[in-house]
């Protein structure tokens, strides 16, 4: 029954592959209308980064960190130092400097004006007690007084010393640097017309005897659109390279402008496809589309390198188009479909970022059955048949399969060469323990270590407790809560809780400006600087501290209007995976201890750019634990559905799994770690390996309907789709290997380099292992396969 149904309909694809070829033009015309479609859109496409879109939205710590962001700021914060080379920063000099750095932050484009902190700002002040006993305060800088005396300067020091929130946080311990801080409104940033803000500002406080440093995420978003015009210019020595290479193996004007053209089509298809859905191009994942654009090339790599093999036997062009798609149909249309859904897989990603891609590349790679499957034979079919019938590339074959006839080809070989992959699988396995989840280097890795950014960060966090933060919410059921003497306790309990940990430079909460003001209701007297144990005094304190500040919102950093929410900041100097896991770890037991203690009290992770990493690398743990499997998994199935033969779905999927194996164990040795990036560029390398195997495994099914000898067709298969797969890996490579040399972002080198490598060893394991376990194993589904009464080949 099932070998019926499967017969009737391969007989109907047959019949429609019929009418396609009785009417190319019309079909051609069909292609070219949709392309004139999508390009129509591609104006609206828009190259930007949402930084919301990289957040696993439905994580708690993104929860609460959404409601953070609002009142107590995101992980979009601008960092900027001035620092002195000598001295202190207290001269007139250097605090103008940081005054003129401070307005000049304050006056980015979208910056959250509520959310700017500096020495020289005007809601740092100066807390003190008047002649009348009243609270007062003042700015610790007076920009209409430029000159202050000796004596002046020697009192602003030991009153930024005397005060928590500014000492250490605003200013270096050794008072040779002062930070200005500011928040991003977080609503559509535009990160190149901020950071050219920025830069022009980094311009203009330019001095001798000071040096400005930049950090934050925004920077280095910033940083990454600059290279944008670098992107572009990689992208055209890429096709130049392609082209060249096309060239190279074909040395015919079909062979080389046909694939080029499936670039143009399934390109046009993708991008305007994207523009019409809405979703934006991520600087960062360009690499990704470009190599889906590059395995078009290579389904029409195959197609046009069939044509001018069966034009050498056929000796008629419309014919041997028609034997090219007639034989590669059905493992072209199967290597198309399981590239689609391995990308469409992506969807299955806990980030916006990882569901627009998923819908982008899974449409753009199933486009390419009609850009290219369906494009590609028949315009060979329409077009003047070539004067030359021969094949010009008879060479490789024999090279190809003569190697294949003393390796693979003999029981021996194929053992050996099945051998060898379990030895080297066992080895790969041994530094899986090696990859980490996130970023494992200080500073970013998505630039070099000697940018402006990273040494930037470093220079920061060199002076400060640190650029990097972690923000936790200390909730209350009911408004006010917070001021309840316990609740003040238990916060001081977490704070302390978490210095326990040395990579901590530093805190900030709400019970220590208390503290401070209390000491100052009290003559200043050192013996007050504690908490007050009624809430009544808690906020008669909060309330002092707001009525001696003519500027609303003194204490909006720490507290919410409704006095139920407070905000406690932790200082780190990186946010490598290591350190991520031993915060939150800490941070989680704190709060698990917290809650026990103080009924009503819940402490609750994560904002600062800590606390969204820590959500995003926990999410991608459980990402690339789904991504992965589930592209093998239907790649087993579809393959499987498609030959009727479990054992189909299990050969093709193995040299998958080798490959992934030997991809993770390479991550592990060189240290790049799994993240947010690397888990589409994985997921997109992992899907290349069924197109090698899937067009060697047809072929051997061809040749052995032929022959009926397993070795004699291994050794034929090799010898022939071999070549087109050998320069199908080299297009592919192509395709990504100029990134490596010509990125100056680190991140897309890396990425490159990982894909040439998964490449690489995904055709090594497809030419290897795919016919020499047709030889050892002799399946099924390979030696029962005959030609029907239509000239298809089936079981």
């Amino acid at each position: 029954m099932v070998s019926k149904l499967r017969h009737s309909i391969t007989h109907r694809l047959h019949i429609a592959e019929a009418w396609i070829f009785a009417n190319p033009k019309i079909v051609l015309a069909l292609i070219l209308l949709g392309t004139l479609l999508f390009s129509l859109a591609l104006p609206r496409l828009r190259v930007f980064t949402d930084f919301s879109d990289l957040l696993p939205q439905n994580h708690s710590y993104i929860q609460t960190y959404n409601r953070l962001k609002e009142n107590f700021g995101g992980a979009n914060m601008v960092v900027m130092a001035v620092e002195v080379e000598q001295g202190t920063i207290f001269n007139d000099r250097t605090l103008r400097l940081i005054h003129e750095a401070t307005q000049g932050v304050d006056s980015l484009p979208g910056v959250n004006h509520n959310l700017v902190s500096s020495l020289t700002h005007r809601t740092a002040r100066k807390i003190f007690l008047d002649e009348q006993g009243g609270f007062a305060s003042e700015s610790y800088y007076d920009p209409q007084k430029p000159d202050r005396t000796v004596a002046e300067l020697e009192q602003l020091k030991k009153d930024v010393i005397a005060n928590p929130t500014m000492y250490g946080l605003l200013v270096s311990p050794d008072l040779k640097a002062a930070l200005v801080k500011a928040q991003l409104n977080e609503g559509g940033i535009d990160y190149p017309a901020t950071f050219a803000a920025l830069q022009q500002v980094r311009e203009d406080l330019a001095t001798p005897g000071h040096r400005i440093h930049v950090t934050g995420n925004p920077v280095l978003t910033g940083w990454v659109y600059t290279y944008l015009g670098q992107i572009i210019e990689i992208m055209v020595f890429t096709l130049l390279l392609l082209a060249l290479l096309l060239i190279v193996y074909f040395r015919r004007l079909y062979g080389i402008a046909l694939p080029m053209l499936g670039i143009a089509l399934s390109t046009i298809w993708g991008l305007g496809f994207m523009a019409l859905m809405g979703i934006n191009l991520e600087p960062l994942s360009l690499p990704i589309p470009f190599l889906i654009a590059a395995r078009a090339t290579s389904h029409g790599v195959q197609l046009v390198a069939r044509y001018y093999e069966e034009l050498a036997i056929v000796k008629n062009g419309q014919q041997a188009a028609r034997n090219a798609l007639d034989a590669l149909f059905r493992p072209g249309s199967l290597a198309i479909i399981v590239d689609a859904v391995g990308l469409a897989v992506l969807v299955l990603g806990a980030a916006p970022f990882n569901h627009k891609l998923g819908i982008a590349a899974g449409f753009w790679g199933i486009s390419v059955i009609f850009t290219v499957h369906f494009m590609v034979p028949l315009a060979l079919s329409v077009l003047p048949a070539p004067r030359r019938t021969d094949n010009t590339n008879a060479f490789m074959p024999a090279i190809l399969g003569g190697a294949m006839a003393k390796t693979g080809g003999t029981d021996g070989g194929a053992r050996s060469i099945l051998a060898l992959t379990l030895i080297g699988a066992l080895g790969g396995l041994y530094l899986l323990g090696q990859i980490k989840m996130g970023d494992t280097e200080p500073g970013s890795p998505l630039l070099h270590r000697h940018h402006d950014y990273n040494v930037s960060t470093t220079a920061i966090n060199e002076r400060f407790p640190g650029s990097e933060e972690l923000h936790v919410l200390a909730r209350t059921d009911e408004p006010g809560g917070i001021k309840r003497p316990e609740v003040m306790a238990a916060i001081e309990r977490f704070q302390a809780h978490m210095m326990s940990d040395p990579a901590l430079g530093g805190t900030k909460a709400l019970p220590g400006v208390l503290r401070v003001v209390n000491k100052l209701t009290h003559n200043d007297d050192p013996r007050w600087m504690q908490l007050p144990d009624s809430a009544d005094e808690i906020g008669g304190l909060m309330f002092a501290y707001m009525a001696s500040s003519p500027i609303p919102g003194a204490l909006k950093e720490f507290v919410n209007a409704r006095e139920d929410e407070a905000n406690i900041v932790f200082y780190y100097k990186d946010h490598q995976a290591d350190t991520i896991d031993r915060v939150v770890a800490l941070a989680e037991e704190g709060a698990r201890r917290i809650e026990a203690e103080v009924p009503g009290l819940y402490i609750e992770l994560g904002g600062g750019i800590i606390g969204v990493t820590a959500a995003a690398n926990q999410a991608l743990h459980t990402d690339h634990l789904i991504i992965i499997p589930a592209v093998m998994l239907f790649a087993f199935l579809i393959v499987s559905v498609y030959y009727s033969s479990l054992h189909a779905g299990w050969l093709m999927v193995l040299p998958m799994l080798f490959a992934t194996l030997m991809t993770y164990a390479y991550m592990g040795a060189i240290g790049i770690g799994i993240s947010v990036n690397t888990v589409p560029v994985i997921a997109v390398g992992v899907g290349v390996g069924i197109d090698y195997a899937v067009y060697f495994m047809d072929r051997i099914r061809e040749e052995y309907a032929v022959l009926g000898d397993m070795k004699q067709a291994v050794v034929k298969a090799v010898a022939t789709t071999g070549s087109a797969v050998s320069f199908t890996a080299a297009t592919l490579i192509a395709g990504v290997v100029l990134w490596i040399f010509m990125s100056d972002l680190k991140f897309q080198s890396d990425a490159a380099l990982l894909l040439v490598y998964m490449l690489v060893v995904n055709a090594i394991a497809a030419v290897l292992i795919v016919p020499s376990w047709c030889v050892v194993f002799k399946p099924k589904f390979v030696t029962a396969a005959h030609y029907d009464e239509d000239g298809v080949l089936e079981v």
